[in-house]
């Protein structure tokens, strides 16, 4: 926490390298090599045959449930690597800019933040911890399901139109007999490592959205008083109330 920075108003030349070298293309390049290494798994040795459609090696299926697991994961632990880098003086945090669009103010989340202690300070007892899981759970599912609604639009009708084009030319079809339209190793392979790798590209819009959430929240402490903070607060971000105490100064 001793390398942290202040945030900043705007983007810099440090943010735009952050977020294209390792929020981009290194995210890319590992959820490419993990969807092949999965698709290795499950399609390598398989005596099913691997098809468009029917199940169970369904491509289409498979586009589908990478786009609802990984969107996930990325939403949840590139938010906790940004959180690490920042702590590490890595980059600068954000603030939230002077002319935003709506979206980004929802994707922050600043003001469900805000709704949140009002209610809280309103209820004679405060939120008790099944509730505040609660919140958390809505805050980041809602944003959860959001992008991986959009992403699906954006990338599995074309997914679906370039498989059926490779389907129609016979490409990565065995003609021995088994059946299916895409046995032939490595295409199921390179086809899931392809795909994982362009879904990854979602991932430097999290990271942005993360480095504004950390700029707008964080808690500034200095070394000297750090360690009674770190005693207290295991996570001071997803305390809402440590948060809003923020939000409110000055």
């Amino acid at each position: 926490m001793s390398g942290a920075k202040d945030p900043v108003d705007d983007l810099t030349s440090r943010h735009v390298l952050y977020l294209v070298f390792m929020h981009m293309i290194g995210a890319m390049c590992l959820d490419g090599g993990i969807n092949f290494g999965l698709a290795t798994a499950m399609y390598k040795n398989t005596k099913d045959p691997v098809s468009l459609w029917p199940l169970p090696n369904t491509l289409a299926g498979d586009a589908a449930v990478t786009i609802i697991i990984q969107t996930a994961l990325t939403w949840i632990l590139d938010r906790l690597a940004v959180g690490g880098d920042l702590k590490k003086g890595l980059v600068s945090p954000l603030r939230m800019p002077r002319h935003a669009k709506p979206w980004l103010h929802w994707f922050v989340g600043l003001d469900d933040l805000r709704a949140y202690e009002s209610q809280k300070t309103a209820a004679a007892g405060g939120h008790s911890r099944k509730e505040a899981a609660l919140f958390w759970i809505g805050f980041h599912g809602r944003r959860i399901g959001v992008m991986i609604v959009a992403t699906f639009v954006v990338f599995w009708p074309i997914t679906i139109g370039i498989l059926t084009g490779l389907r129609s030319q016979g490409v990565g079809r065995d003609y021995s007999g088994r059946g299916g339209d895409f046995n032939v190793w490595p295409f199921p392979e390179i086809f899931k490592g392809v795909f994982g790798f362009a879904v990854g590209a979602t991932t430097p819009f999290v990271s942005y959205v993360a480095l504004i959430y950390q700029g707008e929240t964080m808690v500034k402490v200095d070394n000297r008083d750090y360690s009674q903070v770190q005693d207290n607060e295991e996570d001071d971000l997803s305390n809402p109330a440590v948060v809003m105490e923020d939000l409110q100064q000055p």
